[in-house]
C-alpha cells in the first residue's frame, strides 16, 4: 500500500511529491548535457492574429527548489498519491458516460473494474466467442468507490477514437484520476466500438463530437446521488483525446468556452474538410514516429499552426495505438484482432489496420511509453491550470529521465 498521500490539488503537492528525486530537488547544478535523445526548444512566437494564445500563465511562486530541477524532474511518471475510483451515468439520450475520479484511501480494499471489450459487440457476436477466449481487462480503478475529501477537483473531458470506447486509454484516465483530476469519457456512439458492433447507437440521434463532449460535462457536474456530485471544479476544465477523439478535443477547446487547455494524441485534418478554429488555449500534441493511420507529419503541422504556449511529442518507433491500451487487451489471445478473428467478423482492412498499428513486433511497446505519456500529460494539464505555478518536468530535457521512451519534446512557452 501507499503511505500517506499529500493533497493531489494543493499546488505544493507537485514538490512535495518530488521526494523520490532527491538528486534533482537537492542539487543546483546543471546537468551534464549527454542526451541519447533530440531535443528542440523552439523560440518564442505569437498566434497568427498576434494574440497570446489567450493563456494566462502563473507567476511562479516562492520556491526552495532550483526551477531547472523542477524542469527535469519526471514527477509525474509514477501514479499519484490518490487512489482511483470509477462510475457511470447516461446522457438524456441514452449513451453511456464513464468517470474516473480521485478516492478515499478506503477505495484500496474495494474491487477492481474488470473490462470485457467483447461486451461493446451485438448480443449475436458475443455468442459466437467461447467463454475461454472473452478476455477480461483488469483496471486500476474502483467502482462506486467513496471520492477523496480534498475536491472540487479539475476536470479532462477525453474523446476516444474510432471504434474506440470509453475505456480504451485505461491506464491515462487512471493515472490523470491518481494525480487528482476527475475524467469524463463519453460513448461516441456514431464511431465508437459499440455503436460500430454493438447496439450502443440504437435509438440514438447522432451528434457533433463538441455537443457531447459539453453535454458529458454538463450532466456530471448536475448528477445528484452519485461519487461525482460536487465534485468536478467548474473553473478547471480540460480535453484530451485520441485520433478521431483528438480532433474532437481539438474542436472542443474553442467551442466550449470552459476549456482551458487541451491535449491531442495522434491528431491531424481529414483530407478536403475545412479547418476548425485555432484553440486559443494552452495545447499539447503527441505523436507516434511509426504511426501508420495518422503521419505524424499532420500531428506536426496541427501543431504549426497552434497559438503558444504548446507542446509537442514524439515517440520514437511508437505507433498509432501507443495511447492507448488496446494492445494490451487479450494481448495473449492476439488482442482485438485475435478477438475479431474469433467471432468470424469480416472486417474492411482499414478497420482491422487500425485494431493493430502500435500492436506489431517492431513497434515501440505502448505499456513502456505510457510513463512517458503520463507524466507529460500530468505536468502540462496541471501547469496550464495553475495549479503547478511554475513548470515541473516540461523542460525538453526531461526526456533524457523518461528512459522507459525515446521522447522528443518540443517546447514553445510564447
Amino acid at each position: 500500500m501507499k503511505g500517506p498521500r499529500p493533497s493531489a490539488t494543493d499546488p505544493s503537492a507537485g514538490r512535495a511529491s518530488l521526494a523520490g528525486y532527491p538528486a534533482l530537488m537537492r542539487s543546483r547544478r546543471v546537468l551534464v548535457p549527454i542526451l541519447t535523445l533530440s531535443v528542440l526548444i523552439v523560440g518564442c512566437s505569437s498566434g497568427e492574429d498576434g494574440s497570446d494564445g489567450g493563456s494566462a500563465q502563473p507567476t511562479a511562486g516562492p520556491s526552495t527548489t532550483a526551477a531547472a530541477d523542477l524542469g527535469t524532474d519526471p514527477a509525474y511518471a509514477e501514479p499519484g498519491p490518490a487512489e482511483v475510483g470509477t462510475t457511470a451515468f447516461k446522457l438524456d439520450d441514452g449513451r453511456r458516460v464513464q468517470a474516473w475520479y480521485p478516492a478515499a484511501d478506503s477505495a484500496a480494499e474495494l474491487p477492481t473494474e474488470q473490462f470485457d471489450i467483447a461486451g461493446l459487440l451485438s448480443p449475436e457476436l458475443q455468442s459466437q466467442i467461447p467463454a475461454d477466449k472473452r478476455p477480461m481487462y483488469e483496471i486500476a480503478a474502483h467502482p462506486a468507490a467513496d471520492p477523496g475529501a480534498d475536491g472540487p477537483y479539475p476536470v479532462v473531458m477525453f474523446s476516444h477514437g474510432f471504434a474506440g470506447f470509453p475505456e480504451q486509454s485505461a491506464d491515462l484516465v487512471t493515472h490523470l484520476a491518481s494525480w487528482g483530476f476527475v475524467v469524463v469519457a463519453p460513448d461516441h456512439v456514431e464511431r465508437s466500438l459499440s455503436g460500430q458492433l454493438g447496439v450502443a447507437a440504437k435509438g440514438v440521434t447522432p451528434r457533433e463530437d463538441p455537443e457531447v463532449l459539453s453535454a458529458s460535462l454538463d450532466a456530471a457536474l448536475a448528477l445528484k446521488g452519485s461519487p461525482l456530485t460536487g465534485l468536478l471544479d467548474e473553473s478547471k476544465v480540460t480535453v484530451a483525446g485520441h485520433s478521431a477523439g483528438a480532433g474532437a478535443a481539438y474542436r472542443e477547446a474553442s467551442a466550449d468556452p470552459r476549456v482551458k487547455a487541451f491535449i491531442a494524441y495522434s491528431v491531424g485534418n481529414r483530407p478536403g474538410e475545412k479547418k476548425p478554429p485555432v484553440p486559443k488555449v494552452p495545447g499539447m500534441v503527441m505523436a507516434g514516429t511509426d504511426d501508420g493511420i495518422i503521419p505524424p507529419a499532420a500531428s506536426q503541422e496541427i501543431f504549426d499552426g497552434m497559438n503558444p504556449p504548446k507542446y509537442f511529442v514524439s515517440i520514437d518507433g511508437a505507433g498509432h495505438l501507443v495511447f492507448s491500451d488496446i494492445c494490451l487487451i487479450g494481448r495473449d489471445q492476439g488482442g482485438l484482432v485475435g478477438l475479431i478473428g474469433e467471432v468470424g467478423l469480416d472486417l474492411p482492412e482499414s478497420m482491422t489496420r487500425l485494431a493493430s498499428d502500435g500492436c506489431e513486433d517492431g513497434q515501440r511497446d505502448p505499456a513502456k511509453a505510457f510513463p512517458a505519456i503520463d507524466h507529460l500529460s500530468v505536468a502540462f494539464l496541471r501547469y496550464s491550470l495553475g495549479i503547478d505555478p511554475e513548470p515541473v518536468g516540461l523542460d525538453p530535457a526531461v526526456t533524457k529521465n523518461l528512459t522507459d521512451a525515446k521522447v522528443t519534446l518540443t517546447a514553445d512557452p510564447g
